[in-house]
């Protein structure tokens, strides 16, 4: 079943969706909430499930009788910097307050449970056990677009499952591959996607806010999912995950139901690259947190090093003046750097791309801040001093 609701607050939003999708929830039911959160500690409008999303879902199921949990992992951060534990992701995701009014609501750090292997086709996924012990999974998801992997969702939403070790391989091995077999394994059995306000452009962390004014939701995580992104006017066969969760399933990808079509609206796309300033571009690419993290240190690193005199120069230099691309994950190898510009790669995903453009890389994964701070600053004097060769421009 499918089903969409306007938001004039969540609260009456969530009311009438679940009042539709889990007419019959038995009294007592047990059942595990995975909120949508990042690891970030300012988010913008739409990055996370908002705290009044989640009091809205949770008032519902223990009105009904049920006995709800809140469980998500920690999440990916580079291994010599301390993780976004699961206390920390309360307080960031502003549930602190909100968890005061549910005291017997269970709160779950899944990074901490026991994990077991389960099977999607031939890959060999790692699941907390602690989802066995439900008669209900509820995943929430946010109406946003996502430079890796073009939209977010519920299926990216269960990501917040798996452990803090197993986000590398999801990088580093493929991720629209990964994520189709973890939605595979875990599929829940209810996904919810919040589209009160949605977000556009450079998602899922430095896009902007979009007015939607509608939650969906449903008992078929693909069905959602088509939806959502088709509200956001993004067809589902641009998403691979999608594609591949549909082909892993035997299914064709479903549609937009005719009657949504008004409510349509078209998300601007994410650039490849984010813009630091005037000056610095990012590309991401497909790259994890370690990578994203350790290499936007490096600035931070230089100011609070002063007495490393040429560093800081350089760094200023190419930061304000010269210009600096910085490239991430697995990049398109028909993608140039841009000529004439400074350009350097972080992160072993980036490997093949550098080489064949002649970049310079700082390797590694995964990588550590206190490691790649000064090997990023010395590619950069050495770049602005002339001693290493400019980039090809492809070959």
């Amino acid at each position: 079943m499918l089903a969409l609701e306007p938001t004039t607050t969540a609260a009456e939003a969530v009311t009438r969706l679940l009042d539709r999708l889990l007419p019959a929830l038995p009294a007592g039911a047990k059942v595990l909430v995975k909120p949508d959160w990042c690891a970030r500690h300012d988010p913008r409008p739409a990055e996370n499930s908002s705290p009044a999303f989640l009091e809205a879902v949770l008032t519902w199921l223990v009105a009904k009788g049920a006995r709800p949990a809140l469980g998500h992992t920690a999440l990916l951060t580079p291994p010599d910097v301390p993780y976004l534990s699961f206390t920390e992701l309360l307080k960031v995701a502003g549930c602190n307050e909100l968890l005061e009014s549910f005291p017997h609501v269970r709160l779950i750090d899944l990074e901490t449970e026991p994990m077991a292997l389960r099977r999607s086709g031939d890959d060999t996924l790692l699941l907390p056990t602690t989802l066995a012990e439900f008669d209900l999974v509820i995943v929430l998801g946010t109406l946003k677009t996502h430079m890796g992997t073009l939209f977010a969702g519920g299926a990216k939403s269960l990501m917040g499952l798996i452990p803090d070790s197993e986000h590398l391989r999801y990088h580093r091995d493929g991720l629209h591959h990964l994520l189709a077999a973890l939605a595979d394994a875990a599929w829940p059995s209810l996904t919810l996607i919040e589209g009160g306000v949605g977000m556009e452009g450079e998602g899922p962390h430095h896009g902007d806010p979009v007015p939607h004014g509608l939650a969906l939701g449903g008992d078929d995580l693909l069905e959602v999912d088509c939806a959502a992104a088709a509200l956001m006017g993004i067809s589902p066969d641009e998403v691979p995950h999608l594609k591949l969760l549909a082909a892993r399933r035997g299914r064709a990808l479903p549609g937009l139901p005719p009657e949504w079509a008004p409510l349509v609206r078209r998300y601007r796309r994410p650039n490849a690259h984010i813009q630091h300033g005037r000056r610095v571009r990012v590309y991401p690419g497909d790259s994890c947190a370690t990578c994203q993290v350790a290499a936007s240190s490096v600035e931070r690193f230089a100011r609070e090093n002063p007495h490393r005199v040429a560093d800081v120069a350089a760094v200023v230099s190419m930061l304000m003046l010269k210009g600096l691309n910085v490239w991430m994950g697995h990049q398109p190898q028909d993608r140039p750097p841009p000529p004439g510009e400074l350009s350097l790669a972080v992160g072993d995903c980036a490997r093949s791309w550098a080489e064949a453009h002649g970049v310079p890389l700082v390797g590694g994964c995964p990588l550590r801040v206190h490691e790649v701070q000064p090997a990023l600053v010395e590619v950069m004097r050495r770049l602005n001093a002339g001693e290493l060769p400019p980039p090809q421009g492809g070959r």
